[in-house]
């Protein structure tokens, strides 16, 4: 995606991720509105260069999906998926496992779209049930829960979290089924 696109994207906010975050997910962001995040953002996004298309074309096994590039003052710079977009930094596509990213990242697509159901997991509730949850874009509405009945989330680890990783992790199990099943599929 070019960088009016991105920005487009944002703007609109079409999934409601932006909208939908709690003051402690705008706390850790460093800004105090959901409209103070999308003009940080929109002021952030990015075009690629020749050189970094290059790169991704040469790291994507020919898969055919949509990337938007983002600066850091967006989620931190971390790899994360909206709709059926790959947003990433330069510092990712300069990273050695870009294309382990990017496989990880596909895979929170496919599940998106595939609506994945998980073999080991039953839904215990909503995640906005959890007033510290973290807010995650490649995770659906629910808190899942293991064989053992145990929940997997993570919160902030305080109502005043210095950034998005100021986290517990809560039973140490992951924070999804999303996300472990995409760490499973990146490495294959």
């Amino acid at each position: 995606m070019n960088k009016d696109e991105t920005i487009n994207f944002i703007i609109n906010d079409e999934d409601n991720y932006i909208k939908n975050m709690s003051v402690y997910d705008l706390y850790a962001r460093k800004v105090s509105s959901t409209n103070e995040y999308i003009n940080l953002i929109t002021n952030n996004c990015l075009d690629f260069t020749d050189e970094q298309k290059k790169i991704i074309k040469n790291n994507s096994n020919n898969s055919s999906f949509k990337i938007a590039l983002i600066d850091n003052k967006y989620e931190e710079g971390y790899p994360h998926t909206r709709k059926d977009i790959i947003f990433i930094s330069p510092d990712i596509i300069n990273n050695y496992n870009l294309k382990r990213i990017l496989k990880h990242e596909l895979a929170h697509i496919k599940q998106r779209i595939n609506k994945t159901q998980f073999n080991n997991y039953d839904i215990s509730r909503k995640r906005n049930t959890e007033l510290l949850i973290r807010a995650n874009p490649d995770l659906d509405e629910y808190i899942y829960k293991n064989k053992d009945n145990l929940e997997l989330y993570y919160i902030y680890s305080s109502d005043k979290p210095t950034g998005i990783n100021d986290i517990i992790k809560i039973n140490n199990l992951g924070e999804h089924p999303n996300e472990i099943e995409a760490y499973e599929l990146e490495n294959i």
